[in-house]
């Protein structure tokens, strides 16, 4: 057991309306995110002593937000920014320089003034994936293409495969308000008809911006257990870069390095792939969750897509998963998707998806290159209800 499983919580969850043009700015969304934290946890902002945004422009919140806390700075690491702002949070619980930390997002890519460095508008970093762009290798969606594209070569994969991922999900999301795809299943053959983005990806296949704002409050245990609402136990973390394979040549063979992510996580938690109850993984594209699912063991190597094909990630299968429909159609937060469905998964607030029982979730993320397309970093969050 590592030295953090079982002793921090969080004990707050905020998230705020998710969609596409709310017409709210990121800074309103991340103060709507954290009064709605605070609610649930039964905290007033004097409670707060740790600041952490996951927003490179959110340096003054705290005046915004009318905080005072011992420490406030902002962290960003793409997707896994979610996963690693819980692990710093423990860190500074751990070094004494807080007791309860609020870990705030949010953003507003499709607002009208939204804008890059680059002068394109909306989106997230579609020219900022390394130095390939200079080559015209242009953008994430292209990035993961190549994974796709490497793991049919190697194992038989499909385009149907792919598409098994995205109508799970979606038939999740049909189910729950406030997602996206909330009350629009798609089939097979609507999958399979979706225009082509970048070979392998069709529209489906991609997630899509949204706006929106989350706030999770993380303190210790005995602390989370004072509070107004059931504390969701972190049980591990770990982390990974996949720049270290970039280096022998298998970055597109590996979504991301997760080995030891994985090892370090679960070796924290003392648990196993077969105690996960729940898998929450992040998907900006649907081979993301295929090879995934395969590097923390759910299926062999190259079985992924059968898997998927086969049920498994369904409430009935061997291992639901994303089962608020993911980033592919519940919602985009950057990493927090996974994280708020893996904590209501917990808390039992998973409505018409909730997994009877869920006592253990996995949650990942992923994102912020090394400067070369695919060499993103890697977060891995063990989360269990108080036993």
């Amino acid at each position: 057991m590592g030295e953090i499983s079982g002793r921090f919580a969080i004990g707050g969850l905020g998230v705020t309306a998710q969609g596409r043009h709310l017409g709210l700015a990121p800074r309103q969304l991340r103060r709507d995110a954290l009064e709605l934290a605070l609610a649930d946890a039964g905290l007033r902002r004097s409670d707060l002593d740790g600041y952490i945004a996951t927003s490179s422009e959110a340096f003054d919140d705290i005046r915004y937000l009318g905080l005072a806390p011992r420490f406030a700075y902002s962290m960003q690491s793409g997707g896994a920014t979610a996963g690693w702002s819980i692990i710093n949070a423990i860190g500074a619980i751990l070094t004494g320089q807080a007791s309860t930390v609020a870990c705030v997002y949010g953003a507003a890519p499709t607002a009208p003034t939204s804008r890059h460095l680059d002068g394109t508008k909306g989106g997230y970093g579609t020219f900022a994936y390394g130095y390939p762009r200079l080559y015209g290798m242009i953008g994430a969606g292209m990035a993961h293409a190549l994974h796709a594209r490497r793991h049919m070569h190697r194992y038989g994969t499909t385009s149907e495969h792919l598409g098994a991922v995205c109508v799970a999900q979606r038939d999740y999301a049909a189910v729950r308000p406030g997602a996206l795809g909330f009350g629009q299943p798609i089939t097979l053959a609507e999958h399979q008809a979706s225009r082509m983005i970048v070979d392998p990806f069709r529209l489906l296949d991609c997630c899509r911006d949204t706006d929106g704002g989350v706030a999770v409050i993380v303190t210790s245990i005995e602390r989370a257990r004072d509070l107004r609402t059931d504390p969701v136990v972190v049980l591990g973390a770990g982390s990974g870069h996949n720049l270290r394979n970039w280096w022998t040549g298998d970055v597109y063979d590996l979504h991301d390095d997760i080995a030891p992510a994985k090892a370090t996580a679960f070796g924290q938690a003392g648990v196993t792939v077969d105690d996960i109850d729940v898998a929450q993984l992040y998907d900006p594209f649907s081979i993301s969750v295929i090879m995934q699912l395969e590097a923390y063991g759910f299926c062999p190597p190259g079985e992924g897509g059968p898997f998927v094909a086969g049920g498994a990630t369904r409430l009935d299968g061997v291992i639901p998963t994303n089962t608020g429909g993911g980033q592919l159609s519940g919602f985009y937060a950057t990493g927090f998707t996974a994280l708020v469905e893996a904590v209501r998964q917990l808390r039992g607030q998973a409505d018409a998806t909730q997994v009877p029982g869920a006592q253990v979730a996995l949650s990942s993320g992923h994102g912020g290159n090394g400067g070369v397309q695919n060499t993103w970093a890697h977060a891995t969050l063990i989360l269990g209800v108080d036993r």
